[in-house]
């Protein structure tokens, strides 16, 4: 039985607002708060909650990405909150079974935070890039 569930971000959005927020806050993304229920609203982005805990302390937003230099997509964890900081063990399976039910032939994280990539890195992730950019 799975744990996370496709919802309706008009649904659950005052109850994700807080960690989008936090999120936001710490790690000063270029996206604006308004990309992310504009990206759910338009089917760009699925909203996935776990409906057994309080939703705001655990949801998930992924997004389907076309490969660049060769045919096929990967799934793209482009946000993820936990209040317990156990997403990562607890979800990976389920998110990598829900990239495989998608025809994905990878999953992606982008983030600042050095301790998830060591975390997905026990799960067998590797780190391939590091992106350096100085704002002109």
């Amino acid at each position: 039985m799975r744990m996370l569930s496709l919802v309706d971000v008009r649904l659950y959005w005052d109850d994700i607002l807080p960690g989008i927020i936090k999120i936001k806050d710490e790690s000063q993304p270029e996206w604006r708060i308004e990309d992310v229920y504009a990206s759910l609203i338009a089917g760009v982005a699925e909203l996935y909650v776990d409906l057994n805990q309080r939703p705001r302390h655990s949801f998930i937003i992924l997004q389907e990405k076309p490969l660049i230099f060769k045919p096929g997509k990967s799934l793209l964890v482009w946000i993820a909150f936990d209040e317990r900081a156990e997403a990562a063990k607890k979800y990976m399976d389920e998110v990598e079974t829900i990239a495989e039910e998608k025809g994905c032939s990878k999953v992606e994280f982008w983030t600042p935070w050095e301790g998830l990539v060591n975390s997905l890195s026990i799960r067998g992730y590797k780190l391939k890039y590091h992106i350096v950019e100085k704002e002109i």
